[in-house]
């Protein structure tokens, strides 16, 4: 006599039946990726990559044509946190440059800038002049601007950018090499998140 299968035929072809289900393409939901997506709640122009810094409070888009090293530098009295940005212009593909460059040719590949971003504590200071005069030897002149959504931003003679935030104050530094940061900076101001 021959020996008994551990589970009878029509359970066995149940088991296959939902096997094979499982693996079918339909509308199960996807799973949700466990690593947040730097700038995925921005909202950049198409062509446009984000950028976000959760520790910084703060977020931007940038042309998708640069490549950034970026490090950080923390000091503890008064609490400051600076982000540099080593920025080179990589489009993809490669364009040809003309060589001597005539002026106004524009961005070239491997050019280059470098961007410092320094977020302070904002304490008690009600405005951005009052914080300036409690942490500055100075307070500059502020040309007012708008900055993102920032409760109050400024430009200063040497042209940095500051913002004042519910909790902090923001400053941009651009330093122009071959690649101009003004111009791609300045245009896309009205992208920045601060988030707190």
């Amino acid at each position: 006599m021959l020996p008994r299968p551990p589970f009878p035929p029509k359970i066995l072809a149940v088991l296959a039946v939902f096997a094979l289900a499982g693996c079918q393409a339909g509308s199960t939901p996807r799973g949700v990726p466990s690593v947040p997506q730097i700038g995925a709640d921005l909202k950049c122009a198409t062509g446009d990559h984000g950028f976000e810094d959760q520790q910084a409070g703060w977020g931007f888009c940038y042309p998708d044509t640069w490549r950034y090293t970026e490090r950080a530098q923390a000091y503890p009295s008064p609490r400051e946190l600076d982000l540099t940005f080593d920025i080179t212009f990589a489009p993809s593909p490669a364009v040809a440059c003309p060589n001597p460059r005539p002026p106004g040719t524009g961005a070239c590949p491997g050019d280059f800038a470098f961007m410092i971003l320094s977020t302070y504590e904002r304490g008690s200071s009600a405005d951005l002049a009052s914080w300036f005069d409690a942490n500055q030897k100075t307070a500059p002149q502020l040309e007012e601007i708008s900055w993102g959504n920032a409760l109050e931003a400024a430009r200063l003679p040497d042209g940095r950018r500051v913002a004042l935030t519910p909790h902090q104050v923001v400053i941009m530094d651009l330093h122009s090499g071959l690649l101009d940061l003004e111009t791609e900076m300045s245009s896309r101001l009205g992208t920045w998140k601060f988030s707190y």
